[in-house]
């Protein structure tokens, strides 16, 4: 059985990042929580729980496994293939623009997509 160690688990989260030039910030907004988590997943050898792993790896796009132990990093092929080849001409449009237009952009992104997990955490606490 692997260890589950923090510190790990934080160097994965830090390499995916960036490779994708995205915060730390991105990452917590998106989950909900603070940048203090990742200091003390990093410091102090705690790991995340299993409801902020799940979210960090939907986030990221990376397995869960992955994340937690650094086995079977396997990327979802089939969404890569399956993207749509406006999305992609897209992404290869901004990653021409200066970098902090980018950066706006990237902003703008992660800005919607938390208020996004926001609202359907709320319609599923409506719900019950």
């Amino acid at each position: 059985m692997t260890e589950i160690k923090g510190k790990d688990i934080v160097l994965r989260i830090d390499s995916i990042l960036k490779e994708r030039n995205i915060k730390r910030k991105a990452v917590a907004d998106a989950v909900g929580i603070s940048l203090q988590p990742f200091t003390s997943w990093a410091n102090r050898g705690s790991i995340p729980g299993a409801d902020i792993a799940y979210h960090i790896a939907e986030y990221l796009n990376i397995p869960l496994e992955w994340l937690l132990t650094g086995n079977n990093l396997k990327t979802n092929s089939s969404f890569s293939n399956s993207l749509p080849t406006e999305v992609i001409t897209l992404a290869e449009d901004i990653n021409r623009l200066p970098q902090e237009y980018q950066e706006i952009i990237r902003n703008n992104v992660e800005a919607y997509k938390a208020l996004c997990f926001k609202l359907e955490k709320e319609s599923t606490q409506n719900i019950g």
